[in-house]
């Protein structure tokens, strides 16, 4: 009874605001962080719509249009790039791209080639998920590609963009991650330990705090660093 009070009360809290809603666009759905930015958006009120670009089908939501595109020829132009932000989940590992080639391809190619098409279709707000410490001057692969990526995005054009950078993800993943693993079950012990930028993030909160900034679409370029989403 006492859940059914406050969602009465939550519904009609909304809508007295009279929010406004948006139209989002998302890539990389079906990652770990594109499937918790997605349940909350859907769950959003001030979302009227996410458009999910992927490359096999996903579950059906009736505010959800689920795009199904070639990644390796991105539509240029489409109705659904009129949309009030873009959030980019995207992302690898070498394992699972096999090369580094490839591995740059979804990490920095395919990144770069959406915030451009971004700024060409006058979509106003990018939102990138990047990683601890990614500077263009990495010395390891990893990084060094997600400092391009978020370098590509800065200089698009895009009038609010947002870098966040979280560091070690404490998700369910599909795949297995050993090295992950490991460091998730350290980091959960120590935790509390340790100063906020090198905790662990809880993946629903690093999608949580994206998913905000989209919707406020400041001005300008922020970086988020890992304490942000503690």
């Amino acid at each position: 009874m006492q859940n059914a009070v406050s969602l009465r009360t939550a519904a009609f809290f909304y809508e007295g605001l009279n929010l406004e809603q948006k139209t989002l666009l998302l890539v990389g759905a079906t990652g770990v962080v594109g499937q918790s930015v997605l349940a909350q958006a859907l769950a959003h009120p001030q979302v009227g719509k996410v458009v999910a670009l992927t490359r096999k089908p996903i579950a059906l939501h009736p505010k959800l249009l689920n795009q199904v595109i070639d990644f390796n020829a991105i539509p240029e132009e489409a109705p659904w790039w009129q949309a009030d932000a873009l959030v980019c989940t995207l992302g690898t590992t070498i394992k699972v791209a096999k090369t580094a080639e490839q591995f740059r391809f979804v990490d920095y190619t395919l990144v770069s080639e959406f915030a451009a098409l971004a700024a060409q279709n006058s979509v106003p707000c990018f939102v990138l998920n990047s990683a601890m410490m990614a500077s263009p001057k990495a010395k390891g692969l990893y990084l060094r590609t997600k400092g391009e990526a978020e370098h590509a995005v800065k200089n698009a054009g895009i009038h609010s963009v947002v870098i966040a950078r979280p560091g070690l993800l404490d998700g369910d993943r599909e795949e297995f991650r050993l090295g992950e693993e490991i460091g998730l079950i350290a980091s959960r012990l120590i935790n509390p330990l340790l100063p906020k930028r090198l905790r662990s993030v809880k993946v629903e909160k690093l999608a949580h705090v994206m998913l905000e900034e989209a919707l406020k679409a400041e001005p300008g370029v922020k970086v988020l660093e890992s304490e942000s989403f503690q």
